[in-house]
């Protein structure tokens, strides 16, 4: 090989050896992920996907769109639509005549029977007790004996004073007999005048004293508790018996501050124990007065009892019915709140504004709320009362509260069955609102 020649051999060498080390990175850069191939296919049927529109609860076809359309031109022909009111008309609104009836509430208090009576008998003298006439649960007459203490000396002391009397009434006819003739002066026959009444109230003394020793019932009962036996020594004041009377039987509750004007004295109520048994009774006391706690009024109904099947201390339940008010039955929907917050209706006066009348609710039953403080008749506002100020002058349209409207339908969302349902309202009652709403 010539000198020359190998310069050139080594540059072709290192040219080879270049492009043979470049080959490898050439393939690396041209060559494709698969993770990105993937990412790149989830990003184009992503978006067609978003594009096609079928996303759940977005605008519906043209077939579904039309009729809701028809549904909105028959709207706008119904009364009180926007279309066809022309400008400055009254709102539209929907009311129905009331007149009021006599209705008595009928108020469900909770209470417990009481004991028309009950005494506790102490001895009023000291001595020993002798005899205990009655046991638990005996019933005893007025005046029967209940407890005898020993009369002791009491007898003695009691004829001595019957002695003492006799001599003293004889000593003062003497006396009386000189003084009249005038042989005595009336200071003597004074003296033994006040002699003798003194020894009658000795006598009257003893006689009281040994009536102590015997203790009668006080009234017709039921012996609740005995505390002596036979052979105890008893105290003034110490109890000894304890009588129940429980005929008749009492029921006490409690009526709150709104309520007591609206009970009547003699009023008959309906009484069922928690035991079940169900009687009758009459109002008997209303208390004058409050309970500072609770700022309730006692009411006690009285009921026979002459066989004692009532017990004392039993939870009671009462229906009480109050006195006879004039009222409105009305559907709770029409009540609304004024400004500062009270309960009431809106009615439309003869001028065809609206008034607020405050109302008192007398009863809430299943067939409609009863309330007072309203006039005799009036018409009321039953579709949109919250949507009308007072003094606004609308145009009302007639329609009975009860009858009149039918049972509100209940819609059910076919997609979502967890769904709370939805209440509809009428059409006639959907244009009052869309009227109000502009």
């Amino acid at each position: 090989m010539s000198p020359q020649s190998s310069p050139d051999a080594k540059a072709d060498a290192k040219a080879d050896a270049a492009e043979s080390a470049s080959a490898p990175s050439r393939r690396r850069g041209f060559g494709v992920r698969p993770s990105l191939v993937i990412a790149v296919l989830l990003a184009v049927a992503a978006g067609g996907w978003i594009l096609t529109g079928e996303i759940e609860g977005q605008a519906p076809p043209a077939s579904a769109s039309a009729p809701a359309d028809a549904a909105e031109d028959a709207e706008a022909a119904d009364f009180g639509s926007p279309a066809n009111r022309p400008a400055g008309q009254p709102v539209a609104v929907r009311v129905f005549d009331s007149v009021a009836e006599p209705r008595r509430a009928v108020l469900q208090l909770t209470g417990r029977t009481v004991a028309d009576r009950r005494a506790l008998l102490s001895a009023e003298t000291t001595g020993r007790i002798v005899e205990v006439a009655v046991e638990l649960g005996d019933r005893v007459a007025e005046g029967d004996l209940v407890v005898r203490l020993a009369e002791d000396d009491r007898m003695a002391q009691l004829r001595e004073a019957q002695a003492l009397v006799k001599q003293r009434q004889i000593e003062f006819n003497a006396a009386d007999q000189l003084s009249k003739k005038g042989f005595q002066s009336e200071t003597n026959r004074a003296q033994a005048l006040a002699q003798l009444e003194a020894a009658q109230a000795q006598l009257e003394r003893i006689r009281v004293e040994l009536s102590k020793t015997r203790l009668a019932a006080p009234f017709d009962g039921v012996v609740e508790a005995q505390m002596v036996e036979v052979g105890d020594f008893a105290q003034p004041g110490v109890g000894l018996i304890r009588l129940v009377d429980l005929d008749p039987m009492l029921v006490q509750i409690q009526v709150s501050e709104r309520e007591i004007d609206r009970i009547e004295m003699g009023g008959e109520a309906e009484i069922r124990l928690v035991s079940g048994q169900r009687t009758t009774g009459r109002v008997s006391r209303i208390a004058p007065t409050a309970s500072d706690a609770t700022r309730t009024f006692e009411v006690e109904i009285q009921i026979d009892n002459p066989d004692g099947a009532l017990r004392d201390g039993v939870t009671t339940e009462v229906r009480l019915p109050t006195q006879e008010v004039m009222a409105h039955r009305l559907s709770p929907a029409v009540l609304t709140l004024d400004d500062i917050g009270r309960v009431g209706v809106k009615a439309v006066d003869a001028d065809d504004r609206v008034v607020f009348h405050a109302v008192d609710i007398l009863e809430d039953r299943a067939d409609g709320m009863w309330v007072t403080d309203l006039p005799m008749t009036l018409t009321i506002i039953r579709v949109g009362q919250e949507y009308v100020a007072e003094g606004a002058r609308v145009r009302p349209t007639s329609g009975d509260a009860f009858e009149d409207a039918p049972e509100p339908k209940i819609d059910t969302d076919p997609i979502d069955r967890d769904a709370p349902p939805r209440v509809s309202r009428t059409d006639a009652d959907e244009d009052v609102m869309q009227e109000q709403a502009q």
